[in-house]
């Protein structure tokens, strides 16, 4: 990258993230970016250790790409890890985190969809997931399957995105289609706009950027659902995103609880993937097992059991023999090995069916809920959807 002209201000911007450090690392890298800008502007700018003029070129989105792909590889070869940066276009089903490929095969299980422009945001309220809803982080404009699929579908496609102008057209293009796609129809009637907002940016107080330039004609500001990570330290929030989302949807009478059907159709996927991460575990011990061949050849080829020729001048060659013990093993240990290994898990996992069928049945027992205001309070009480409304609805 070209090194960038700012020789004042990136020293002060390594020593905040060397300060900050344990507070930046469990964050997100464009969180970590809105803590950094947080601190530059109260313990520098308000302290008039630099100028708005300074400030300003921290803004710029340039000093965004340099900040992530030159000042943090300077910091990681000193020992600084950088922060993750989340892939784009993630599913979460049930808990589960699916790629996009993997999204018409869950299309059918949801009561709902959430997309989501930012695949961090998408994990923040991945909890929503296991109440029925599936969450949907596209790569900033939604996809033409996922708008072919939704086209027929009656049920609710709600969106969340940044507040800007790109944020309102991935609306749009739920809403009223691209212009690319006008001949296909795949605007839809059941979507539905969460925000983000001007008027909740302001409300919540985030901090804005300055609109792309090509967007400036329009607005000249632009809030970000990163901005979110700043609400954590300043009011105590666990999740905001969350809250925010879940404040949203109240405010809009969407419901988040499933119905008893759809509450019957959850506890069966909840069950079958912990039945499969129970037995999943038996792919790690095979795994383990395969890792230690190196060792059990050691044990024969190493051991007392066969004996070599004294002297020197050995040939360490095996020539034909090595012929003779391929042909004996694609013939029959392998063929034999595989057979009987297979054997052994099916046994075992016709052994432990019954164990299985009892704890299932205690689990389904327990989880078990049909009242959908109790189970709505529930979820609800996770969150600090209270306070967020109280702020949203001033």
């Amino acid at each position: 990258m070209k090194k960038q002209n700012n020789y004042k201000l990136w020293p002060i911007v390594r020593e905040i993230i060397k300060q900050h450090y344990d507070e930046i690392k469990t964050e997100r890298l464009r969180d970590g970016w809105y803590i950094v800008r947080d601190y530059l502007n109260n313990d520098y700018l308000k302290q008039n250790k630099i100028t708005k003029q300074d400030f300003d070129f921290f803004l710029h989105p340039k000093r965004y790409t340099y900040y992530t792909q030159d000042l943090w590889p300077q910091l990681e070869r000193i020992g600084f890890e950088r922060p993750e940066a989340k892939p784009l276009g993630i599913i979460y089903n049930i808990g589960q985190e699916l790629t996009l490929s993997q999204f018409e095969m869950v299309s059918n299980r949801a009561r709902g969809f959430i997309f989501v422009e930012k695949a961090g945001e998408a994990e923040d309220i991945k909890s929503l997931s296991n109440h029925g809803w599936a969450i949907v982080a596209g790569q900033g404009y939604s996809t033409r399957l996922m708008r072919t699929l939704f086209k027929d579908d009656k049920r609710p496609v709600l969106v969340l995105h940044d507040a800007d102008t790109s944020g309102d057209w991935i609306y749009k293009i739920f809403d009223i289609g691209s212009t690319r796609t006008k001949h296909l129809e795949l605007w839809l009637d059941n979507v539905v706009d969460l925000g983000l907002n001007e008027h909740d940016s302001t409300m919540l107080e985030l901090s804005p950027q300055q609109e792309a330039k090509q967007y400036r004609n329009k607005r000249k500001e632009r809030w970000e659902l990163s901005a979110f990570t700043l609400l954590k330290k300043r009011f105590n929030l666990e999740n905001p995103v969350l809250d925010y989302t879940v404040a949203k949807m109240r405010q809009l009478g969407i419901r988040i609880t499933p119905t008893p059907l759809e509450l019957d159709t959850l506890l069966r996927w909840h069950l079958k993937i912990r039945i499969e991460i129970l037995l999943n575990s038996i792919s790690g011990k095979l795994q383990r097992m395969i890792d230690g061949i190196p060792d059990y050849a050691d044990s024969i080829a190493y051991g007392d059991d066969i004996h070599y020729p004294d002297g020197i001048g050995v040939l360490a060659d095996l020539g034909e023999s090595s012929e003779r013990w391929d042909s004996y093993s694609a013939d029959n240990s392998q063929s034999e090995l595989f057979d009987n290994l297979q054997k052994a898990i099916n046994d075992e996992l016709d052994r432990i069916k019954p164990w299985l069928i009892e704890e299932s049945q205690r689990m389904v027992d327990d989880s078990t809920s049909t009242d959908v205001d109790e189970y709505e309070q529930r979820v609800i009480a996770k969150t600090n959807v209270q306070w967020m409304l109280a702020k949203l609805e001033k």
